[in-house]
């Protein structure tokens, strides 16, 4: 019995070493990738900030004294021509400044002539006369003061064009300066007002180009320029103010709207450079990518730097010349067979 347990067990062992040399390991399928050639390339570097859209023609109105709105003639959206009435406040205590100041003038006015006579009769000396004289200089400039503020206690309109905005109603009290209405006088072109840092600030120069794009229409790219530079810091936002003079594309656009700015600064940046997507294991500034080599993925550590766009600087572990694998870097491993195919 024991003799045919060990002949079976025998025969059984020999039939698995004969069907594992029968069978072979598969080999991996190479797998088809795409490559790229690092080469030294020149980045600009982009400064991106957010802001408000605002019309370049628009103008703030305002009374120049302060009081209540006697009367408000306009509405939103309406339009006005140039020299019409848009508001008024109420006049009675400027009225009588104007009243007082013309009644101190005539009283000087009359002064004045008389100490003249006296001083022709040799009855006043030359003291006394360019005493009356001066009292003369100082109610004439008091009326013509007074008369100025009654004449912008009214708001005309500059320009003609279109309100686009009512800060005030009629019976509210306004002060001084403060803005009663937004005139839009209609030119076709808007400014992106965004703040900037002192060390994004001093990149960005006059003339450079930026892409703007808005919430209101996702995915479409406005062209615009920097035109204007602020010399002083906005003490209420700690930024630096700059305005990005954009064209409407033939688009409808409104002040208010939220916008994304991209300035491409002409501050430039020479280095060695590799696609993003070639770019495995990445953190912080190191990562991985793959060479390209006979047929093969060959794993390569690299030091990143900063990020252009699409690409990323590569400061250490790559030579111009090297060629790596950029799609599909993500499904391969060190060794992997590999096929090339860059249509």
């Amino acid at each position: 019995m024991k003799k045919t347990i060990l002949v079976l067990t025998v025969l059984a062992a020999g039939c698995a070493s004969k069907k594992e040399a029968t069978e072979k390991t598969p080999d991996k399928v190479a797998l088809a990738v795409k490559t790229a050639a690092v080469e030294e390339q020149t980045f600009h570097e982009t400064v991106s900030s957010s802001g408000m859209l605002t019309s370049k023609s628009e103008i703030k109105l305002a009374f120049k004294t302060g009081g209540m709105i006697r009367k408000s003639y306009v509405n939103e959206g309406q339009y006005v021509k140039a020299g019409q009435l848009l508001a008024e406040l109420d006049l009675s205590e400027i009225e009588a400044q104007v009243n007082q100041a013309r009644t101190g003038y005539e009283k000087a006015k009359r002064d004045y002539e008389r100490a003249e006579n006296l001083y022709k009769d040799e009855a006043l000396t030359r003291t006394t006369l360019n005493d009356a004289k001066s009292g003369l200089d100082i109610a004439t400039q008091t009326l013509t003061a007074a008369e100025f503020n009654q004449k912008l206690s009214r708001i005309y309109a500059p320009v003609s064009g279109r309100i686009l905005m009512k800060l005030a109603e009629q019976g509210e009290l306004i002060a001084p300066f403060s803005p009663m209405f937004i005139l839009g006088t209609g030119q076709e072109a808007y400014l992106v007002n965004v703040g900037l840092t002192d060390r994004d600030i001093v990149k960005v120069s006059p003339g450079d180009k930026a892409e703007v794009s808005l919430d209101a229409y996702p995915g479409e790219i406005f062209s615009g320029k920097v035109t204007q530079i602020a010399q002083m810091i906005t003490p209420a936002t700690g930024t630096y103010g700059l305005e990005v003079e954009i064209a409407p594309n033939g688009k409808r656009l409104i002040s208010g709207f939220v916008a994304r700015v991209s300035i491409h600064t002409r501050k430039s940046t020479t280095a060695l450079a590799v696609p993003v997507e070639a770019l495995v294991n990445a953190h912080s500034t190191s990562a991985d990518v793959y060479l390209y080599s006979g047929g093969k993925a060959l794993k390569k550590p690299v030091t990143i730097g900063k990020v252009y766009g699409g690409y990323v600087a590569v400061t250490s572990g790559l030579q111009a010349g090297d060629v790596i694998i950029t799609t599909g870097s993500g499904f391969v491993s060190n060794g992997d067979p590999v096929t090339v195919n860059n249509l």
